[in-house]
């Protein structure tokens, strides 16, 4: 069936399908990248920074070239605000894609939501737990690919995703889009950065050259606005776009406080300026170079889930802290049946697939080929 609706968008020029590749994942390399270790240079002898030296390079290689002569000096963390509302009611829910080190977790726990981020990287999910520790917050991460969301259906309030999502082939976006729909609650909605292949620096610079058709490649991948339209309403009856960043991917407002050197701050305010220009003009965003795209879930919610939900909120007011709470709100990415936690706690079993998942530090790495198969 989604092959037959990513089908719809492959006559867009620039876009461009290769139906089923999604299935035919190297086990090798996701293995690879959940252990995957960023490389990081040697911490200095005297380093008595605030930031654990490792955070600070989590930072700089996440967050844009403007932050990376800043690593070693940071003193606290950048946590930008979230563009979203406050959380409507305590427990509301908001999942993040790709939680890398922890910005956006923390960002949206200090809007009252409880946060769950997920990434690929199992270094990030434990990096991103110990942020939200160090900053006094409760939330969760789980590792897993974005093209199979392991979670239960209609239990998020905000699905959001910051410079992420661009990064994967236009098969792995389109099964996510698919799941962001499944896992968003009745009337709930996503809230998604991407690059606008027609930026002001985009159309010149990188966006220049095709997407690069490598199903495994991480590199940034370039639409215009029509061409999400076309992609959202494939999931979503409504779409919605507006300015992030003018003159940059990801530059965010707080930035300029942390960026180091004459050329990242000129930058850096140069892009905020015509940001807010944008507000004002709202024709700008048409050639902003980082949009955000909203699309609202309308239908049915799934009352299945209701249960879970509860079980979870339950557990988590008991024991905020305890990242297996998540269990209650996950599924088996294979089989999309229900999960349990092994009795010590070291395994995520699917009885239904007969699968278990592994449990690293906490954190559950809902990854089909790191499970093991075993015999009831």
């Amino acid at each position: 069936m989604l092959d037959n609706q990513v089908d719809q968008i492959a006559g867009v020029e620039s876009i461009q399908s290769e139906s089923g590749l999604a299935f035919d994942v190297n086990p090798e390399i996701v293995r690879e990248r959940v252990y995957e270790r960023l490389d990081t240079m040697p911490q200095p002898d005297n380093y008595t920074g605030k930031i654990p030296w490792v955070v600070q390079q989590q930072i700089a290689a996440t967050n844009g070239i403007h932050f990376v002569n800043s690593i070693g000096t940071l003193s606290e963390y950048p946590i930008p605000e979230i563009p979203v509302p406050h959380a409507r009611k305590s427990g509301d829910l908001l999942l993040d894609i790709g939680n890398g080190w922890g910005r956006w977790l923390v960002a949206a726990a200090d809007k009252d939501y409880v946060p769950v981020g997920i990434d690929i990287r199992l270094e990030f999910c434990e990096t991103a737990r110990k942020v939200l520790q160090a900053k006094g917050q409760n939330g969760y991460s789980v590792v897993a690919d974005l093209q199979n969301l392991p979670f239960l259906n209609s239990i998020f309030n905000v699905v959001w995703s910051f410079s992420v999502i661009q990064h994967t082939h236009l098969d792995r976006f389109t099964r996510c889009l698919s799941h962001v729909e499944r896992i968003l609650a009745d009337n709930a909605y996503c809230y998604l950065e991407f690059p606008n292949r027609n930026g002001i620096r985009n159309r010149f610079g990188p966006a220049a050259k095709p997407n690069n058709s490598d199903f495994d490649s991480w590199d940034v991948r370039y639409y215009t606005p029509e061409e999400y339209e076309k992609i959202f309403r494939i999931f979503f009856d409504n779409y919605n776009y507006y300015n992030h960043s003018v003159l940059g991917i990801g530059i965010l407002p707080g930035d300029g406080k942390y960026a180091k050197g004459l050329k990242n701050k000129t930058v850096i305010t140069a892009s905020r300026a015509l940001s807010t220009l944008a507000e004002l003009i709202p024709p700008i965003k048409a050639i902003a170079d980082s949009i955000y795209i909203k699309s609202v879930k309308h239908g049915v919610a799934d009352q299945a889930s209701v249960e879970a939900k509860k079980s979870f909120q339950s557990a988590h007011v008991l024991n905020p802290s305890d990242n297996l709470n998540i269990v209650h709100l996950l599924r088996c990415p294979v089989s999309g049946g229900a999960v349990e936690l092994s009795d010590d706690g070291t395994e995520v079993i699917s009885r239904f697939a007969r699968l278990a998942y592994p449990v690293k530090n906490n954190i559950p790495i809902m990854i089909a080929s790191e499970a093991r198969s075993f015999s009831i």
